[in-house]
């Protein structure tokens, strides 16, 4: 992959014109078959609670016995999956299995988890002639979600008030592969939000370091919606490439993804389905977590901590810089990186590209939701008028074309925020561009080490 985007081809894949084809892949394939897949994954074995998870009518021929054989071949496939990450989990935390080598587990592991993962293509059949929905949608009614939210929407800062205690970590034991230390970590969720929401009660984060000698500085690093890269088996992953680039990197696993996939659901999909409250936990939740991440980074190792995020992790480091005063200091980032950000909520979810994409401002409405009743709860996960972080040490890193995530309201926020300009990063491409373009020009991450030098 890292030849791929070096090279003149991937030259093209970092333009605007991959946004719109993006789109088009994830409305016409990627997402109905998502929903049909984790319809599946729910109903096992059983073809009447298989139509009911898709939220959609099949057509009659598609019988009960048709139906079995596809659902049969996937339930194996989740089961093999569900095995390897059980036999891996107590291996490298519990030790049930001492002996046994973590990074043969962890490839197992993956390779099990992708394999169910691309049976995906399995039900590519059942998108004609009527494609199943995007998502199964669980939207909260406004005037409960009010009430509920009622004291946070006086005070939004109390969302992010919580214990940070580092002595609830637990370390895996470690394996080397590739020239990469690698090792995990797992802790009870921080975020009593998050513990109400079944799959993220725990969190799982990653961490890659290069085997010849650790380096000082450790990056925080969210990755964007419905990717999944703890369970893929792939040999450069983004966490492997910038610790190549001399970052002790930690890779948490956001809430309603891989590790932590809410039962029912496919990776990423809670996130706009059961919304907005959905959204809320997520982004104030995450934000609690890399606050224990920061202060176990600082006790375990020194050195400085940075965090970075892209698209919607980027809300998650909006948050951090916009509320750290209220941790402890040694749980604070030294500087954070934003990447494909925007601005308010109510802006991305009524104006983005892959809102609209995805039916969500049409959902809302059908629940009840105005656009003025949106925006009040959104203050709860909007950027703050002004940054806790020292704007020196916040960089911006911006698509022009990118209307996933409105372009044009991240760069206000860098501009409210009185960014540096040599801070800001603004390149010619939309919002799938991004990564290509990160692997190709690493000159972002190379300020945000300028940064923490100062």
């Amino acid at each position: 992959m890292n030849v791929l985007f070096g090279s003149p081809l991937g030259a093209l894949l970092a333009r605007p014109w991959v946004d719109r084809v993006g789109l088009f892949g994830l409305r016409r394939w990627y997402l109905p078959l998502s929903r049909l897949w984790a319809a599946a994954n729910a109903a096992g074995q059983d073809a009447s609670r298989f139509r009911e998870e898709i939220g959609a009518s099949l057509p009659a021929f598609w019988s009960a016995f048709r139906l079995r054989r596809l659902l049969l071949h996937n339930a194996r496939a989740c089961l093999v999956a569900e095995s390897a990450r059980v036999a891996w989990e107590k291996a490298i935390f519990d030790e049930v299995d001492a002996d046994s080598d973590p990074g043969k587990l962890d490839r197992h592991r993956r390779r099990a988890a992708t394999r169910h993962l691309a049976t995906r293509g399995w039900f590519y059949p059942l998108l004609f002639p009527h494609r199943p929905p995007s998502a199964r949608w669980h939207i909260d009614r406004p005037e409960q979600t009010e009430r509920e939210f009622g004291p946070l929407l006086a005070d939004p800062t109390r969302l992010y008030v919580a214990p940070i205690d580092t002595g609830t970590i637990s370390v895996s034991r470690p394996f080397v592969e590739n020239g990469m230390r690698e090792y995990w970590l797992r802790a009870s969720t921080p975020s009593t939000r998050l513990r109400d929401r079944p799959g993220s009660e725990l969190l799982y984060a990653r961490v890659v370091e290069p085997a010849g000698g650790p380096p000082n500085d450790t990056l925080i690093f969210g990755s964007g919606l419905c990717l999944e890269f703890d369970l893929l088996s792939v040999v450069r992953d983004p966490g492997a490439r910038l610790a190549a680039m001399g970052w002790r990197v930690i890779e948490p696993v956001s809430p309603y993804h891989g590790l932590r996939a809410m039962p029912g659901y496919y990776g990423g999909e809670p996130f706009f389905a059961a919304g907005p409250t959905s959204s809320i936990d997520l982004i104030s939740g995450q934000a609690i977590e890399s606050a224990l991440l920061v202060a176990w980074s600082r006790a375990r190792f020194g050195g400085k901590v940075a965090l970075a995020g892209i698209s919607m992790t980027s809300f998650v480091a909006q948050q951090v810089a916009s509320h750290c005063h209220l941790w402890p200091a040694d749980a604070r980032p030294d500087a954070a990186m934003l990447i494909s950000h925007s601005g308010r909520i109510e802006d991305v979810t009524f104006d983005g590209a892959l809102s609209a994409m995805l039916g969500l401002d049409v959902a809302l409405a059908n629940a009840g939701w105005s656009r003025e009743a949106l925006a009040r709860l959104s203050r709860t996960v909007d950027p703050a008028e002004a940054p806790d972080l020292s704007p020196s040490r916040i960089v911006s890193v911006l698509g022009e074309t990118d209307r996933w995530v409105p372009y044009g309201d991240g760069l206000e926020v860098a501009r409210r925020w009185n960014l540096p300009e040599a801070n800001i990063f603004r390149y010619r491409l939309g919002h799938l561009g991004m990564p290509v373009q990160l692997t190709r020009d690493p000159a972002p991450f190379v300020r945000l080490k300028q940064v923490l030098a100062a």
